[in-house]
């Protein structure tokens, strides 16, 4: 099974991927033997009044590797190797296993996880999670992650007993 989804994964372009209506909720995206600190993120995709789950939703995340690159050798976000696509169950929710991204090489940028989240009849939502504790984070990214659709999402990381680093990340799409 785990081969099956690398090879999903791997198939899939940086562009939104197009996939079926029904798929997995849970995804593993950095393979076994990945450099990096382990991270998991979950959440649920809900209606725009914040309560209402929305099952079916496409969750579409992608980030770079613990040094900074989308691919060895490369800054280019065209075709990341790590990547993943995810459908929301029946109760909205999703999840993915990873590593924490690194910042980009040179600085200037704090590591983050590119979000691309749709369903039919509603907007779609591009964000990115950025991480409380970085040193590049700004007071300018500070105040947009405060704004309703803002296009950074500022999150804490909890490490678990199990050493993973966890994070949730509730997405709320707005109606056509």
């Amino acid at each position: 099974m785990r081969s099956v989804l690398f090879g999903l994964l791997i198939a899939l372009g940086a562009g939104v991927p197009a996939f079926p209506q029904e798929g997995p909720s849970k995804v593993v995206i950095a393979p076994e033997g990945e450099p990096g600190e382990g991270l998991e993120v979950a959440g649920t995709v809900f209606r725009a009044d914040g309560r209402t789950p929305l099952s079916g939703a496409k969750v579409y995340v992608y980030q770079t590797d613990a040094k900074g690159h989308y691919r060895p050798g490369t800054n280019s976000s065209e075709n990341p190797r790590l990547k993943g696509t995810m459908v929301t169950d029946g109760a909205g929710r999703y999840g993915f296993r990873t590593i924490k991204p690194g910042p980009y090489p040179g600085g200037g940028v704090p590591a983050h996880i590119h979000y691309v989240v749709s369903a039919p009849g509603h907007h779609e939502r591009r964000f990115e999670i950025v991480f409380e504790g970085d040193p590049a984070l700004t007071g300018r990214i500070r105040e947009e992650a405060r704004k309703e659709d803002s296009a950074f999402s500022l999150r804490s990381l909890e490490r678990g007993s199990d050493g993973l680093w966890r994070v949730g990340q509730d997405v709320r799409l707005r109606p056509e």
